[in-house]
């Protein structure tokens, strides 16, 4: 059986009668990436500061390593946060910023020195030490806090958008760096975000947040590929979502009336009448040359292409107004002979229609404590 690091057991906290956080329960695995994903304001940060200890919970449980925390003091549990402003000391070096927390513990000087300069190694600023925070670049200074987090040995890394600061070009280049210390360590990882790629770059487990609860967890893939709600298909990348009627249910495939086509969709409990919504991601659309060719189609215009690098996307408009994003490689695309107002013919493959509920899930993903 897998060994826990952070157990979350309905977890839930309130702000003037608000909720921030409403009754979640997560398991989170030694060695895991693990990470909250949501918009601003769903209640992320403020998970991650309750199991470092800088917010009390309202009620329910926090365990580290098995062991309720709710009332230990933030520097007595073994956990470190690296905060988005990184905090470091402006009139330190970078030695000094990353020897702090061990010289307040009273380390022995030989032993901070061995312990900085491993840290440093770690995230490749070898010969940094003598700088000072405003000698760095924005992701030195982030390596720094990461360092600064690292050498005191905690069980748990907390990172609270570590990256917002920088651009997106180093942005990418530290989620591939950070992925990899993080692997080479085995240290969980507990990271919060709003950047839909980020989460899916780095992460073992996603945990999507909406208005203080979870809508679902997952890997990357199960997130992206087999989204649970309305809310996690439309959060998570770019997604068409369909609404329409179930007209038959047949084992394991049902017919959804939309837009004057019978659409197959795979069986997921539906019933006869039922209302249903379908997501469907903009490259698994293909155009269609005929009504025939196809178990179905849906007939829409060409609005607007947009070319953006690898890819191009089309825009099609349906006849209830609705616009449907279809995204095909460079090569592939027929962005040379389309034209605005043509008539088009939309069509996908059954399996990649995912049923996705309208609400939230409600459910627990921890074991029983």
């Amino acid at each position: 059986m897998q060994e826990m690091a952070v157990q979350l057991v309905n977890l839930d906290k309130e702000f003037e009668g608000q909720h921030a956080v409403e009754k979640i329960s997560l398991d989170i695995a030694k060695g895991e990436f693990l990470t909250f994903l949501g918009p601003s304001g769903c209640g992320k940060t403020t998970t991650l500061r309750m199991i470092a200890g800088f917010e009390d919970p309202t009620s329910g449980w926090i365990l580290l390593d098995g062991k309720h925390v709710e009332n230990t003091p933030p520097y007595a549990r073994n956990v470190n946060t690296v905060f988005q402003s990184y905090a470091l000391f402006p009139h330190m070096s970078v030695f000094d910023n990353v020897a702090f927390g061990l010289a307040m513990k009273k380390v022995g000087k030989a032993i901070i020195k061995q312990k900085v300069n491993d840290a440093l190694g770690l995230v490749r600023l070898d010969g940094f030490s003598g700088r000072k925070p405003n000698q760095l670049s924005g992701g030195q200074r982030q390596r720094v806090a990461i360092a600064r987090a690292l050498v005191n040995s905690p069980n748990v890394l907390l990172l609270d958008e570590p990256m917002g600061a920088l651009d997106l070009k180093l942005r990418k280049q530290m989620q591939i760096e950070l992925k990899r210390l993080q692997k080479k360590l085995g240290i969980t990882f507990i990271y919060v975000t709003h950047d839909q790629e980020e989460a899916l770059t780095m992460s073992d487990r996603i945990a999507v947040m909406n208005e203080g609860q979870i809508e679902q967890v997952g890997t990357p893939d199960q997130i992206y590929e087999h989204p649970q709600s309305k809310f996690v298909a439309g959060f998570i990348g770019e997604t068409n979502l369909f609404k329409g009627t179930v007209q038959s249910v047949n084992g394991d495939y049902a017919l959804l009336e939309l837009e004057g086509s019978r659409v197959p969709i795979i069986n997921n409990d539906l019933t006869l009448g039922e209302e249903a919504f379908i997501a469907v991601r903009p490259e698994r659309i293909d155009f269609a040359h005929s009504q025939q060719e196809n178990s179905f189609v849906l007939s829409g215009w060409f609005k607007e292409q947009i070319y953006v690098g690898s890819m191009v996307k089309s825009i099609i408009t349906l006849e209830n107004g609705m616009e449907v994003i279809v995204n095909e490689p460079v090569g592939r695309s027929a962005q040379a002979v389309l034209q605005k107002d043509r008539q088009r013919l939309l069509t996908w493959d059954p399996k990649h229609a995912i049923v996705v509920k309208d609400g939230r899930n409600n459910k627990a993903y921890c074991s029983e404590v």
